[in-house]
């Protein structure tokens, strides 16, 4: 059913998809099998290319940065995945003001795993935008 979001958004309004089945793909961050937190990633990279930059920003963004507060750090590590797959597809600005903050405060995470991942996402961040 996750993989299957994006071509239902594409078929859909975008107020529609919004307000009654985006909040479907922010519980599948949160499900405690890995590979559905990922699908969930990658559904929410796939509406964005679909919807927009400013539409994700009002719209996923923040509810992804939530969950760098989650006291499991599966769920912080969600948000770096998120953080770095959006990155792709998002404006270099968006992902200036909304990301670098977010991970510049998580690379002081007390779970190494969690720091190596800030890393690993800004590698990827750069990667993009290398010329």
């Amino acid at each position: 059913m996750v993989e299957q979001f994006p071509a239902l958004a594409r078929q859909l309004d975008e107020q529609f998809f919004t307000d009654k089945l985006i909040p479907i793909s922010f519980k599948w961050l949160n499900d405690s099998v890995y590979s559905i937190r990922v699908a969930a990633i990658e559904n929410l990279k796939e509406l964005t290319k679909i919807f927009g930059s400013q539409w994700a920003e009002k719209n996923v963004i923040k509810k992804l940065l939530d969950l760098k507060t989650e006291k499991n750090y599966l769920y912080r590590l969600t948000v770096l995945f998120g953080m770095a797959e959006l990155s792709l597809v998002l404006t270099p600005d968006v992902v200036k003001k909304l990301f670098v903050p977010v991970l510049q405060s998580m690379s002081k995470d007390p779970i190494p795993n969690i720091r190596l991942n800030v890393a690993k996402t800004i590698l990827k961040m750069r990667n993009k935008y290398k010329t």
